[in-house]
């Protein structure tokens, strides 16, 4: 759609929305991308030292309520969130703190981009769309605060 007339297009709902069932199935490889990352903070944490543990924590427990908010969207849609039992955390990527921070950071920069783009592909409800532009925006926040601990760590 073209963006100068989204929002012609969208007051008052106008427009075609794709089906819930449509929607249901396009946010269960989204759940399972915040899955993923969270796994991947987890990995870090893991092995992290005290100075960046306590930030790391933080991020994460941010993204949980993101990946809350994407569950709960999928639910009311009828969907089937992914569970993720039987998962573990991903091995951490790198040797020190800095090495794997700068991990986190290329898989934050993926994960928001995936975000937006979902957003962007199709007509979801203003709803679910919303959830995925916030939950791509609180990307970008975690992104800026990866940034600085790097450089912290440095």
């Amino acid at each position: 759609m073209f963006q100068a007339l989204r929002p012609i297009l969208n007051k008052g709902g106008a427009g075609r929305y794709i089906s819930r069932a449509e929607s249901a199935e396009r946010l269960v490889p989204v759940a399972e991308r915040h899955l993923d990352l969270l796994d991947a903070y987890a990995g870090a944490r893991g092995a992290a030292g005290d100075a960046a543990a306590s930030r790391l924590d933080a991020l994460q427990s941010l993204l949980r309520t993101e990946t809350g908010k994407v569950y709960e969207t999928l639910y009311s849609l009828g969907g089937t969130a992914p569970t993720g039992a039987g998962r573990t955390a991903a091995p951490p990527a790198g040797a020190t703190d800095a090495e794997r921070v700068d991990a986190l950071i290329a898989a934050e920069r993926d994960f928001g981009a995936s975000l937006a783009d979902e957003a962007e592909a199709v007509h979801h409800q203003e709803r679910t769309r919303a959830i995925l532009l916030h939950n791509a925006a609180r990307s970008g926040e975690r992104l800026d605060a990866l940034r600085a601990l790097a450089a912290d760590l440095r």
